[in-house]
């Protein structure tokens, strides 16, 4: 059947709306030296900016040696792979087809579908390698999960079968240096005191580690109970003051108000004011002042400890509260430290719902601080964690 078509105009117009503001095809109307005289939608959104006042090579990559749109249109080529500069910064590929039509010149691109093939199975390839590496993954992790309880286990084992001799050492060098010392020569003294120093740093040693091995196997358990912690801060603060004098350093507790009660399991809290108190008296020089302040901050309650030693580096802040990890500042008096408290405190205070975090200047000391939450009105004081 030949003939015109019915509502062949209507067709057209149609056709050139759809591919000036929905098609995903490249449309340009050039003049003879490439100046971009109108581009549809499509072509717009893909470079990422109005096209006006910019020529067809602005908008190609590595075009090669044709710089002229009549080259383009007199070329027996039946298409010209173009790679277009997108608004992602990757070029992408087109079949580009130039017609001169009335002075003007029309340029049609087409996506590669070759390339778009390709990339889609390059996707797919990917995506199922992606998938392999994360059963991998997932089945690494389980095992360094068994591993790791493996570790704490051993750990726990080890440190409990040998903090009973260790005690025994400890109690009979102190015994010895008690009741004997009238019989004994200086240089047995010394030995003695070299040998209660070491087993006492032993026991702590091995204390935090029965401590961080509980705690890393999930086994933290805190019997929480209304607490008074003005009062807990000052029985821990008189039973550092013998230590503390022995290096000339003072300790000053001060309640800057009343504080009400919190919910916290007490023997566990005077853990962390003993690691943070006594820390401070190791890294404190003589004649120095420690601070221990508490006071309500909101609906919680914080605790700073401050003292006046050398401060932190800080590349040595960010590992303070890791497990076995040492800063480069040394103590004042030659204490020994196992690298393990403040990864402790850090897990007994975030299992009390609080926070911990240090301030610190070269030169003029710490602060560490850490807050525990108020009790909600009301609240159970019996519940454990």
């Amino acid at each position: 059947m030949t003939g015109r078509i019915m509502g062949e105009e209507p067709i057209k117009d149609a056709l050139a709306r759809y591919v000036n503001e929905k098609g995903a095809i490249i449309y340009l109307v050039l003049d003879q030296d490439g100046l971009i005289l109108q581009a549809n939608d499509y072509s717009t959104q893909l470079v990422g900016h109005s096209l006006e006042n910019q020529t067809f090579f602005d908008i190609t990559v590595n075009f090669g040696a044709v710089r002229s749109i009549r080259e383009l249109v007199e070329s027996e080529a039946e298409f010209h792979i173009v790679h277009i500069s997108t608004a992602s910064g990757l070029p992408q590929t087109f079949y580009f087809r130039f017609l001169a039509v009335g002075g003007k010149v029309l340029a049609f691109g087409e996506l590669n579908s070759l390339e778009i093939e390709t990339l889609r199975k390059n996707l797919l390839s990917t995506n199922h390698e992606l998938n392999l590496l994360g059963r991998e993954l997932q089945k690494k992790n389980a095992e360094l999960v068994k591993l790791n309880d493996l570790k704490n286990q051993f750990l726990g084992m080890a440190a409990h079968d040998l903090r009973n001799p260790i005690s025994i050492i400890l109690n009979y060098s102190e015994f010895l240096l008690d009741e004997a010392v009238d019989s004994l020569k200086e240089e047995q003294i010394q030995f003695l005191g070299v040998i209660r120093k070491s087993s006492e740093f032993m026991l702590g040693l091995l204390n935090d580690l029965l401590d961080i091995a509980k705690i890393e196997s999930g086994k933290l358990d805190l019997a929480l109970e209304r607490t008074d912690l003005a009062a807990l801060i000052k029985t821990n603060v008189a039973l550092n003051q013998v230590i503390a004098q022995k290096k000339s350093i003072q300790l000053v507790f001060q309640d800057y108000e009343q504080i009400p009660e919190v919910q916290a399991d007490k023997e566990k809290i005077h853990q962390v004011l003993n690691n943070l108190i006594s820390n401070a008296i190791k890294f404190s020089p003589a004649q120095t002042v420690i601070h221990i302040d508490v006071f309500r901050t909101g609906e919680n309650v914080t605790v700073s400890v401050t003292d006046q030693g050398p401060g932190i580096p800080a590349e040595d802040g960010k590992k303070l509260f890791h497990p076995f990890s040492k800063t480069s500042v040394k103590s004042t008096g030659g204490e020994k430290t196992t690298g393990l408290g403040l990864a402790i405190v850090k897990k007994i205070v975030n299992g009390h719902r609080g926070n911990i975090w240090v301030e610190s200047s070269l030169g003029k000391g710490s602060t560490f601080s850490f807050s525990l939450p108020l009790p909600a009105h009301g609240a159970d004081a019996s519940n454990c964690l």
